[in-house]
């Protein structure tokens, strides 16, 4: 839908949408839409629809905020379209937050806007737009669990292990001595044994082979309540936790089930993890370790030599669907990375 270019008011800026990914994190977002509140964030126009929101770079076009002058470059969340107009609080030397009035009432990581220079190689901020929201929900998760022991784990049997959050998470838990096992479908068995960041790699129909006698932390990215159930009964009293971390798989937020054997899952939001680490004055010394770890891991996934992904540029918005649609079939190619560049000129 095209719509025009909206007049600014005092206070205001035009944001010109560069670059954005959509990954298999968008269909978690749509899944918990209503239920994390993802369709505020870009309300549409239309009754009925929603914004998916995605994360990219972008730069200021015009301005009526004194503190963001027009060139100012910035990563961040936003719709899948080629602007969006913004209203600037909190601005500090680095960031600003988004302080539309719609907006309010989200974890603030959604509606913080990061100062980004522009990267001499356009590769590294594709890929920063691929990785940087899912590999900090991978490495929130792994500091929670990192903070509880990793529950005594003996293994870690992570679900949709083919996807990109999945992968970080395995990375992110190397400090432990736990096996990794991957949980995948046959399609993708072999994208994940290349990755090498699994112990082990196992077909969703061939649970029952992987050792139910050890102390298991299910992380589970997949959200298919099937899988979840044939886990629980699968490890019973040695399922130490189940977390709960994305939905690839999944139409909707799950239910409550009293009849599930064992631990009920637990769902980890690291929006709010980080609200915690910010609330606790932690948030500039955990942002300095995390950057200088996602660029250890980006180099890793997606440097010259034997990279994980390929990075795929589309042009304009017209391929979002059916990219969109690959992801909630599972029939996208987990080894390619989805960039969208909405204005070509």
């Amino acid at each position: 839908m095209d719509l025009p270019t909206p007049q600014l008011d005092e206070g205001e800026v035009l944001a010109r949408i560069e670059r954005f990914a959509l990954t298999t994190n968008n269909m978690t977002y749509a899944v918990y839409g209503d239920a994390l509140g993802y369709w505020n964030l870009f309300p549409a126009e239309q009754s009925g629809y929603g914004c998916m929101p995605a994360w990219g770079h972008a730069e200021i076009v015009e301005s009526r905020a004194s503190d963001i002058p027009v060139g100012t470059r910035i990563f961040g969340y936003f719709p899948i379209a080629t602007h969006l107009t913004m209203r600037p609080t909190s601005v500090t030397s680095r960031s600003f937050v988004d302080g539309a009035e719609h907006r309010t009432g989200t974890p603030q990581v959604y509606n913080l806007y990061e100062f980004e220079p522009r990267e001499s190689d356009p590769r590294l901020d594709s890929l920063t737009a691929i990785f940087r929201a899912l590999f900090i929900t991978s490495y929130t998760a792994a500091d929670y669990l990192r903070d509880r022991d990793f529950f005594d784990a003996e293994q870690f049997v992570i679900s949709s292990a083919s996807s990109k959050t999945a992968y970080g998470t395995a990375y992110c838990l190397a400090d432990s001595p736990a096996q990794k096992i991957a949980l995948t479908s046959a399609r993708n068995m072999e994208f994940v044994k290349g990755l090498g960041h699994y112990t082990a790699a196992h077909e969703y129909a061939d649970l029952a082979a992987i050792d139910s006698t050890r102390r298991t932390v299910y992380v589970d990215l997949s959200g298919d309540g099937d899988l979840r159930r044939r886990v629980h009964e699968h490890f019973g009293d040695r399922l130490a936790f189940d977390c709960l971390i994305g939905s690839t798989q999944a139409d909707g937020f799950p239910e409550d089930d009293a009849t599930l054997v064992g631990p009920a899952p637990v769902f980890f939001f690291a929006a709010l993890q980080l609200d915690a680490y910010k609330a606790e004055g932690q948030s500039r010394a955990f942002m300095q370790r995390y950057r200088h770890d996602e660029r250890d891991f980006l180099e890793r996934v997606g440097g010259t030599e034997q990279p994980s992904i390929k990075l795929l540029e589309h042009t304009g918005l017209e391929d979002a669907p059916t990219v969109i649609a690959g992801f909630h079939d599972g029939s996208t190619d987990p080894a390619v990375g989805h960039i969208f560049i909405p204005n070509a000129s």
